[in-house]
């Protein structure tokens, strides 16, 4: 019993983490294209504190990100489909990398971390909006910006 609490207790630990893990994922794409990240955000509403660019809103339990940056027009269709996917890959890069090189006598407490980021990654790869947030999930940003090429847009 004890080891199941241990466990839903990583699992509340680490969301937030891995949140902030894949909106670094963004931001590290923004800034190698040359572009200004303007804020990154663990969850919605008002704010509760800020450190220069980072910002922790009071809602959504901190379950929701967001990564916003200047305008990204001008780059080219995979500088901006890296962007999108850049939370995703960052997220499943740092869970392969822990659970590779973690030290299993402390799997118990890293093992958290991987599920929850890779299940992270695969949630944000589905095409949505949030009802809530009104925010385009990073696959279905990608769907558009596939669609828009495939027009000519």
């Amino acid at each position: 019993m004890q080891e199941q609490l241990i466990n839903f207790v990583m699992y509340i630990i680490y969301i937030p983490i891995v949140i902030i893990i894949h909106e670094l994922g963004h931001a590290l794409f923004v800034v190698l294209f040359g572009k200004e990240v303007r804020e990154i955000q663990l969850g919605f509403g008002e704010d509760l504190f800020r450190i220069k660019k980072f910002v922790v809103k009071r809602s959504m339990g901190w379950s929701v990100g967001y990564c916003s940056w200047e305008n990204i027009d001008s780059l080219a269709w995979y500088k901006k489909l890296l962007i999108f996917l850049g939370g995703i890959i960052l997220n499943l890069l740092t869970a392969t990398l822990v659970w590779i090189f973690g030290d299993v006598q402390y799997a118990d407490w890293y093992r958290a971390f991987i599920v929850v980021s890779y299940f992270i990654a695969v949630i944000n790869l589905f095409p949505f909006k949030s009802n809530i947030t009104k925010i385009d999930s990073d696959g279905l940003q990608c769907i558009k910006l596939l669609n828009s090429m495939k027009q000519g847009n």
